[in-house]
């Protein structure tokens, strides 16, 4: 197999011995280009409190001790105050707005009877500019469980495997049940830091409290769908509300498939959205369901290659649309945002119509940036840059970095062995109120966007 090299930051684990100092190692690794985002994102932040206003979500002085620590201990080594990194990390995760396709396989369902989780990740294409060509690092703090994220250490990390084998795969979700509560990304890092089965995280999300920040389209990213697996293969999709929240088992089958939108809270009280509601969520239900049917097709035989057809598919599923009135076959003209393997299928169509609104949104959410598979009893995880259907898959062995003696996956390799690290030297001009160029006009369009498309969604 022929392997890709990227680059990456200087380091690829964080480690601190309080958090204090792992805030601050965190700024150190991200790197020059990255750091400057990050403070081109707390300038404008600073600059358009309006912005903020609209987001909503939870007031610095509300984060818990460990957490506010970890801030100031990054944002003294970004020499910018606590409350403007705490600005510029609730714009990020405003803007990415995210559509993703995930799912979840355990013993009977796969060819080794083991543990895979995988997750496709939908973003705009130009968060490329902060997340990087390869966004996974080690997180290790002293007298917790290390974990292998998904992010950018100055500004947010998504555990996705920890050393004990606990996996998590995550999806935007939106909703209207909102209130205080810890964040999406807190209940994450809490449960990857103190959780060794599924059974121990669903506490730390049925306890919370859960925080929600009501949205349809820019703000999903700060609420998620969760689908967790141990090393004892229980496997359970999670989701809430502030004040709902409900765990599905995968059961006997072994399978369980995540997108967009909820699938068994009660959507009239929480308020998530379905086609009904919010035409941009119809093609969550078209991945969710081709997802299932090829779960089921698959199943018994689910290993890295055929995750690797199943996250390249093509193909829309209407089945879950009857209900909402929309019948079509898959044959028909897609609609936008309806395959696992996200492309902009209909850009072209809206252009020529002139729908520019509907353009941007297709190319937001229809865009497989990254697609990644974990297998936790090998720490190992499979990761591709770009769409998987076009581009080289690398499977990558993280149990040194972890502190893990799993036995490696037949042609791992270790992280530092196929992606080269080197040094950033050039400023990146996104987000950054003196921005000129391409660079300027897309930071003061995509803050602008973001305030018009939310504020009409929630009329008093």
């Amino acid at each position: 197999m022929t392997h890709r090299h990227y680059e990456v930051p200087e380091s690829l684990a964080v480690r601190g011995r309080d958090r204090f100092e792992l805030g601050r190692e965190a700024a150190r690794v991200s790197g020059r280009r990255t750091n400057a985002i990050v403070k081109a994102l707390a300038r404008w932040a600073k600059a358009h409190p309006d912005v903020l206003g609209e987001i909503g979500g939870r007031p610095l002085d509300s984060l818990e001790q460990g957490a506010r620590m970890e801030l100031d201990g990054a944002a003294g080594a970004l020499c910018l105050a606590p409350d403007d990194l705490f600005a510029a990390r609730r714009l990020f995760e405003s803007l990415a707005q995210t559509a993703c396709t995930n799912f979840g396989a355990v013993g009977p369902a796969n060819e080794d009877g083991g543990v895979m989780l995988s997750w496709n990740m939908d973003l705009p294409p130009y968060f490329w500019l902060l997340l990087g060509r390869f966004p996974l690092f080690v997180r290790d703090l002293d007298g917790c469980i290390p974990y292998l994220c998904f992010g950018v250490p100055a500004l947010l990390g998504i555990g996705v495997m920890n050393v004990e084998g606990l996996t998590c795969v995550v999806n935007a979700v939106g909703m209207t049940d909102e209130g205080d509560g810890l964040s999406a990304f807190e209940m994450n890092n809490i449960a990857m830091e103190t959780c060794s089965t599924v059974e121990q995280a669903a506490k730390v999300y049925e306890q919370g409290p859960r925080g929600v920040i009501k949205g349809m389209t820019f703000a999903l990213l700060m609420n998620f769908n969760t689908i967790w697996a141990d090393r004892e293969k229980n496997l359970s999709l999670f989701e809430y509300s502030h004040n709902y929240f409900h765990e599905e088992k995968a059961g006997v089958k072994g399978t369980i498939a995540s997108t967009n939108h909820h699938q068994f809270i009660d959507r009239s009280l929480d308020g998530s959205f379905d086609p009904s509601t919010q035409e941009l969520i119809t093609g969550s239900f078209s991945r969710l369901g081709r997802m299932y049917a090829l779960l089921d097709e698959y199943h018994g035989r689910i290993g890295p290659e055929v995750a690797r057809s199943i996250v390249s598919d093509h193909t829309p599923d209407y089945s879950l649309l009857d209900e909402f009135g929309i019948k079509r076959e898959w044959w028909e003209g897609k609609i936008d945002d309806s395959t696992i393997c996200a492309h902009a299928w209909n850009l072209k169509k809206h252009l020529l119509r002139g729908e520019i609104s509907e353009a941007a949104m297709e190319v937001g959410f229809s865009t497989t940036m990254y697609s990644m598979q974990y297998q936790p009893l090998s720490m190992t995880s499979w990761f591709t840059l770009g769409h998987p259907c076009s581009n080289p898959v690398v499977p990558i062995y993280w149990g040194d970095l972890l502190g893990s003696e799993a036995e490696r996956y037949p042609g791992a390799v270790e992280p530092h062995e196929v992606f080269k690290s080197r040094r950033e030297t050039k400023r990146g001009q996104g987000f950054r109120r003196d921005a000129t160029g391409l660079a300027g006009a897309m930071g003061r369009a995509w803050v602008a966007m973001t305030r018009a498309a939310e504020k009409p969604n929630f009329k008093e």
